[in-house]
């Protein structure tokens, strides 16, 4: 299998793992709960790379914390005027060059009209979960969570944050009630 092909199965596999908040930010998390959020899943996807011999960076993007076909939710729409610090990486490929990478939605989350790429062949960027537009940061892999954390003081007044986790819990529950009606 060349390494196109073999980026191309490790990057599904992760995509393929159940989007969870909240979950810790870190690929053992991930890998034992098999779920976990855009920190959690591109941890571990930055882990089965480089076990390929694929580097990749951490990045971050700020963009809508509820995806369109969300908006209208009563429980989520409170978050509907918050942005998120999003969570991706860019892979160096020798075969495109950096490609932008973003496995956050599991496939049944995008089938439902969240922001992503199904059927991600290697060949070029994924769709970023927060929209396309949005502003990006490589952050250092050793500094990631501080780094995220800054940005998020920059952006969140008094109360927001919570508002952001509250809506991300009912996001997440909302995202189990999709899976479960696919699922049956």
């Amino acid at each position: 299998m060349n390494d196109r092909l073999r980026a191309v199965e490790v990057v599904r596999a992760v995509q393929a793992i159940p989007y969870a908040w909240p979950a810790p930010p870190d690929a053992a998390s991930c890998r034992r709960d098999g779920a976990g959020s855009c920190a959690s899943k591109h941890a571990l996807l930055a882990e089965e790379l480089r076990a390929i011999g694929i580097e990749s960076a951490p990045m971050f993007a700020l963009g809508p914390l509820v995806p369109p076909a969300l908006a209208d939710d009563p429980e989520i729409a409170p978050g509907a005027r918050l942005q998120e610090v999003h969570e991706l990486l860019t892979a160096y490929t020798a075969w495109a060059g950096p490609l932008r990478v973003d496995v956050t939605w599991d496939p049944p989350l995008i089938v439902h009209g969240l922001p992503g790429t199904v059927g991600w062949d290697g060949t070029g960027d994924m769709l970023i979960a927060v929209g396309e537009g949005a502003s990006c940061w490589v952050a250092p892999r050793d500094a990631l969570r501080e780094a995220k954390e800054a940005l998020r003081r920059r952006l969140y007044r008094a109360g927001e944050r919570e508002v952001r986790d509250r809506v991300l819990t009912a996001m997440a529950r909302r995202f189990e009630e999709w899976r479960r009606v696919k699922a049956g």
